[in-house]
């Protein structure tokens, strides 16, 4: 069969959660952002504190993982269960956590664990959060015992999701919690920190499995010479510095990718000849080649892991021919001769997605928050369950993707976004879907 995209017999493919988006029970510093009214789109739906419930019930979404003959399960621990007070380890806590990595072993599946996805304890929120230079011995603290707690069950380690959005948005923004804006030295003062605290982990006398980070990079870019010249300045401050910080304490390189961001001088700008995500971030599988090919270069030592990439897509009309486009990017550059390891899909099951709230959807699952979070599978799950298996994708089901997607042309979808580009909506909009061609070229 003459196939478009091919994989190595040893690449990985996978899906990933983090705690604070799929947990109940739980009381982290964005439960309390939450009730703080600070969330777009929580308190307008139903069971919002339950999330979908991985804490009590994780085997729903571990026997959907299963299914798609996942090799590669990601998730997070929720740090706060876990040191509730400063220096003090809850055991009961570690014991539920064995119990569930144990459970995605007993399903076959590797375990890839993140110490830190975006957030925090509240107690550590108070401190000063990653602010403050106790944060590098109170990580410590948590990331030791997590090791040693842990280590047995886990193939790889994920230290920081995300530092530099996560600073960002948390300290300049102000839409992370704790919500502070303009604060510019608390951003560089908390990236500062937790460069320091990967490292004390990466140094564990006793650590095997090999770590990573899981870096977000988007596709900058600008319309006109102003902005291009702008986007080429923020693709080095938000991506490329901390990175290098790090590039030669870590086995592997994990980068998170969703799609371009379109830079200027007021901000990110969003273009109705453009297709985006729900979630506002313009789909551009060419823009995964071309940063993957820009990591191998700039750090050809290390192996390459894409820790996330998926589309908010509630009516999975885009995400067929998203996931199908983006993977045919990956196959392109392996081709090439860049050491992709693997691709975790985000995500299963639709969750909480942070300062938007439960709005974008980026799940291969649909979750009924009106019917007791019911599960239903959408059509992408069974296609990506189809790729998985076979390994490959054929140049048949690629143009009959498309040409699916092309019937929606001019239809309209949910769009969370807002015209900063930055924070969320409670109520959608309903953005046309543009008739553009961004395959994979």
């Amino acid at each position: 069969m003459d196939t478009t995209a091919t994989f190595p017999p040893d690449f990985f493919f996978g899906v990933s959660n983090a705690a604070h988006q799929v947990e109940d029970q739980c009381s982290d510093s964005w439960m309390r952002f939450a009730k703080r009214g600070r969330i777009p789109s929580y308190h307008s739906v139903n069971l919002a504190d339950e999330k979908i419930r991985f804490w009590s019930h994780p085997e729903i979404d571990l026997d959907l993982a299963k299914e798609l003959g996942c090799q590669v399960f990601r998730l997070s621990l929720a740090w706060e269960r876990l040191v509730p007070e400063m220096g003090v380890w809850n055991e009961s806590a570690a014991i539920r956590y064995r119990e569930i990595l144990s459970m995605i072993k007993a399903r076959g599946m590797k375990v890839m664990l993140t110490l830190f996805h975006h957030s925090v304890p509240q107690w550590f929120e108070d401190q000063g959060g990653w602010t403050n230079s106790l944060s590098v011995q109170n990580f410590k603290f948590y990331s030791t015992r997590a090791h040693s707690a842990f280590a047995d069950l886990v193939d790889y380690w994920i230290t920081l999701n995300e530092p530099v959005p996560w600073s960002f948005l948390s300290y300049v923004e102000g839409v992370f919690p704790p919500g502070v804006k303009g604060k510019w030295r608390d951003h560089f003062s908390a990236l500062h920190h937790m460069v320091l605290s990967h490292d004390s982990f990466y140094y564990l006398p006793a650590r095997t499995a090999p770590v990573g980070i899981a870096h977000h990079i988007g596709h900058h870019q600008g319309r006109g010479l102003l902005n291009q010249a702008f986007a080429k300045v923020t693709d080095h401050l938000t991506h490329w510095q901390f990175a290098d910080r790090v590039c030669r304490t870590v086995e592997f390189f994990g980068i998170n990718y969703y799609g371009a961001e379109w830079m200027t001088l007021q901000g990110p700008a969003q273009y109705d000849d453009l297709e985006y995500s729900d979630a506002g971030r313009a789909v551009d599988p060419n823009g995964l080649a071309y940063i993957l090919k820009k990591i191998h270069k700039r750090y050809p030592w290390l192996p390459v892991i894409v820790t996330e990439n998926g589309v908010g897509d509630g009516t999975d009309q885009l995400r067929p021919a998203y996931l199908i486009e983006h993977l045919v990017a990956i196959s392109s550059t392996i081709k090439e001769g860049v050491p992709v390891k693997g691709y975790i899909h985000w995500t299963l099951s639709d969750n909480f997605e942070w300062s938007d709230g439960y709005g974008p959807k980026f799940g291969l699952v649909e979750v009924r928050r009106d019917n007791n979070l019911e599960r239903i599978k959408r059509p992408s799950f069974s296609l990506y369950q189809h790729i998985i298996s076979d390994h490959h994708v054929s140049s048949e089901l690629r143009e009959r993707i498309w040409d699916s997607y092309k019937k929606v042309i001019g239809q309209t979808r949910p769009y969370w976004r807002s015209t900063d580009g930055k924070s969320g909506r409670e109520v959608a909009l309903q953005r046309v879907t543009p008739d553009q061609d961004w395959r994979f070229k």
